[in-house]
């Protein structure tokens, strides 16, 4: 995983309370780490099979897909320590809470507050590219001019199921890691449930763009 750190400026718009502002970065903050652990367990997995790729033992799985499934059903004794807890089936968000360096984290790097202002989050660059596209998806679908211009009969759903397939894009990575359809229902599960407040924030034209920038050094 390329490590650069990057900078994600979410464009912010009229009055905020102070209970969306922290709801809005909560979000985020999780998303970010969803996201990070996907990326995490796949450089894992890869470590791992080229660590195993000439064991004495065959035979071993060299499909990432087949190689997680292996990996979760050995026992913990088979793997170096360092390897166990990402390996052994907790949750994602947690794990990478635990797992995640200081320079890794999410970290809040400005906010300019005003109409219109920003929130600057700087992250590594990779998983903030994500972050960024999950953002830019929602703001497409949620802006409060193209609210205005959905029948309303038809808006419910269509909000539900676009909320679905944004959250599926988002962790399509697990797919290519082997996760089972029920593993990837509830990753999705989650994801639409972290994007809410960020898509009632968007309808009300609260959060109305991103992007990302360079990580330049703060003046002193």
């Amino acid at each position: 995983m390329n490590t650069e750190r990057q900078v994600l400026r979410v464009g912010i718009d009229g009055e905020w309370e102070a209970g969306e502002f922290a709801t809005s970065l909560n979000a985020l903050d999780r998303l970010y780490m969803l996201r990070f652990a996907l990326a995490l367990e796949l450089e894992e997995l890869r470590e791992l099979r080229d660590f195993y790729t000439d064991a004495p033992f065959p035979p071993f799985p060299r499909s990432i897909k087949w190689l997680r499934r292996w990996a979760r059903l050995a026992p913990p004794s088979f793997f170096r320590q360092e390897r166990a807890p990402l390996l052994s089936g907790g949750s994602l968000t947690i794990l990478a809470a635990d797992l995640l360096e200081p320079e890794e984290r999410l970290v809040v790097q400005r906010v300019l507050y005003g109409s219109p202002g920003i929130k600057d989050l700087i992250g590594v660059g990779e998983i903030i590219g994500h972050l960024k596209d999950l953002l830019i998806r929602l703001i497409e679908h949620w802006s409060t001019r193209r609210q205005r211009s959905l029948e309303n009969e038809r808006r419910e759903l269509e909000n539900q199921q676009l909320q679905v397939e944004i959250a599926r894009q988002f962790v399509g990575l697990a797919q290519e890691l082997g996760y089972t359809k029920k593993e990837m229902r509830q990753l999705v599960a989650s994801v639409v449930l972290e994007q809410r407040p960020l898509v009632q924030l968007v309808a009300v034209g609260k959060i109305t763009s991103a992007d990302t920038i360079n990580n330049e050094p703060q003046s002193s």
